[in-house]
């Protein structure tokens, strides 16, 4: 088991964000611990939601309360996610640095929750910028989707082969990239790069899915990471997860993730060597 730090925002109902996190690390043997950037209702994208931003100041005294317990040093991980403000970066980008003085061998996952296509950002850019400045540079894995990647290095990278010089070139070790275009119209493509080289999976192309399966997907990958696997190995296992969590909540508007439906122990989605372009 590893115990693995949460920044990114938590709802009531529903499972995104940090709320999908800890379930999904939780169901993996790990335990997460979530300091939430934001509380709200539900996911923003329904018809009303309420909520508010937890002030930095606030998150950073209870990062100190878990420091004065001695409990920094236990933490195996730390995620970041969504941030609201550029404030809340600086924040995570401290904590990190004040987890990584109580443990050197902190693993690092920053899933930069920026935007998505064709909405474009859905974060100022302000604080699309500063996750880009301040917390990539900190992370040996992050998990961009397709628009996100291209933002961050400002190079086009719609289909898997033209996404492999952008992910190399940002930093982290290991990237791994989603709802990127392969050979296949009818399907989308999963991307892991790391250091012993690039790996794919293809999945159905779908005309919609519940919120947070990007955040899903970056949890099951760093759960997979923290019980040994590698990175293509860590690849088939989240995207197997996602597909079985995709499966199981068809016809709602969330992802059913509480029922016991498999989507945790789903196995290994078949992954092959990705190619150049």
């Amino acid at each position: 088991m590893s115990i693995v730090l949460c920044l990114s925002s938590q709802v009531v109902r529903g499972f995104v964000g940090g709320s999908a996190t800890r379930i999904a690390l939780s169901r993996m043997g790990h335990e997460c611990w979530l300091l939430p950037t934001v509380i709200l209702s539900n996911h923003p994208g329904h018809t009303r939601f309420a909520g508010e931003q937890v002030p930095p100041g606030r998150l950073r005294a209870m990062t100190e309360a878990l420091e004065s317990n001695g409990w920094l040093g236990d933490i195996d991980a730390v995620i970041t996610g969504y941030m609201p403000s550029a404030e809340h970066v600086a924040l995570a980008a401290e904590t990190v640095a004040q987890v990584r003085q109580a443990n050197p061998d902190l693993t690092i996952l920053c899933d930069p929750i920026l935007g998505d296509s064709p909405g474009g950002l859905y974060v100022e850019e302000d604080v699309a910028g500063a996750v880009r400045d301040e917390l990539l540079p900190l992370a040996g894995i992050a998990t961009p989707n397709r628009f996100e990647l291209e933002w961050l290095s400002g190079e086009p990278a719609k289909r898997a082969k033209t996404a492999l010089g952008p992910a190399r070139a940002l930093g982290p070790a290991t990237m791994l990239v989603t709802s990127l275009t392969g050979d296949d119209p009818k399907a989308m493509v999963n991307l892991v790069t790391g250091e012993a080289g690039a790996w794919q999976a293809s999945v159905p192309r779908r005309k919609s899915a519940p919120h947070g399966v990007g955040d899903l997907c970056a949890a099951l990958f760093l759960g997979a990471v923290l019980n040994g696997l590698s990175a293509h190995e860590a690849l088939g296992q989240a995207t197997a997860g996602v597909e079985a969590a995709l499966e199981a909540s068809k016809g709602a508007d969330e992802l059913q993730l509480a029922a016991n439906s498999g989507w945790e122990a789903a196995g290994s989605w078949p992954v092959e060597a990705a190619a150049r372009a």
